[in-house]
């Protein structure tokens, strides 16, 4: 059935807007989901959604545009997430507004591997100043592929951001996603050849060890379980332990990590002659 652009453009229910802009997100036509840019990087458009004062004091999960914003995310088709990527770019869906533009933010981790403009978009909101630096850096970790996790490697050596948020981002997004091949990749560079003083002993933690003593707040993250990585991911893994043990003057209770560590993965190389 063809979508009726008039309700967009006329109507004044924030329901019937809504139900009209979802039809448009869930469609796999590139017309109409130009025609859904438009109307989503439209002040007047969204202030028919929530007032200004909603748009500075609710939960972004709250606004109504959201719901568009999460059929896109979810959707699997390709004109959807070229207009995720195209509000990446600019326009008043995003100009000034912390709460759209966190809703951004969550959104383009449905898109792998992370393209260029998803990528410049999270760096910018990853910023010393972005009141969304921690959720972009969690968001990464999420997105885990190469891209993402390069950006995430850069944010880490960036002497700019606070070693105390470089060590919750190692405690937190990084440790619950550790069995990644990607970010295993990167956390090996990082502990052998660019991270200085004591984050390399951080991460090395993040990788081996949890301690819920970490973690002020009630809601504590849980490492994923060592059966679920792969093969590749124990042999990355492994690698690190080794070089930890071999190169780092390990603190006692971090040393024990590491061999534990080492024996739950499987310790030696799991390669079989033949």
């Amino acid at each position: 059935m063809p979508k009726d652009a008039n309700i967009l453009r006329t109507a004044k229910d924030p329901k019937l807007l809504v139900g009209s802009a979802v039809e448009f997100a869930a469609s796999a036509s590139p017309t109409d989901q130009a025609t859904l840019l438009g109307f989503l990087n439209s002040k007047d458009f969204l202030l028919k959604l929530n007032t200004a004062r909603e748009y500075d004091t609710a939960r972004p999960k709250q606004l109504r545009v959201a719901k568009i914003i999460r059929v896109l995310r979810d959707s699997t088709e390709p004109a959807a997430k070229q207009t995720l990527l195209s509000l990446a770019r600019g326009g008043a869906f995003i100009d000034n507004n912390w709460l759209r533009e966190e809703l951004l933010v969550r959104a383009l981790v449905s898109i792998r591997p992370a393209p260029p403009e998803a990528i410049r978009y999270w760096d910018a909101q990853s910023t010393p100043r972005s009141v969304n630096r921690h959720i972009a850096i969690d968001m990464l970790c999420e997105n885990g592929t190469e891209p993402a996790i390069a950006l995430l490697e850069r944010k880490l050596q960036d002497p700019e951001q606070e070693l105390e948020f470089k060590i919750v981002w190692m405690h937190d997004p990084m440790l619950r996603h550790r069995n990644d091949v990607p970010l295993l990749l990167a956390s090996g560079r990082m502990i052998t050849r660019t991270l200085q003083g004591e984050l390399r002993f951080t991460l090395v933690e993040s990788l081996c060890s949890y301690d819920p003593r970490w973690y002020l707040g009630c809601l504590k993250p849980r490492p994923p379980s060592r059966a679920l990585a792969t093969p590749e991911a124990r042999e990355v893994l492994r690698r690190i332990c080794k070089f930890a043990k071999e190169a780092m003057e390990l603190p006692p209770e971090l040393k024990v990590a590491v061999e534990a560590t080492l024996t739950e993965i499987g310790g030696e190389n799991e390669r079989r002659p033949g």
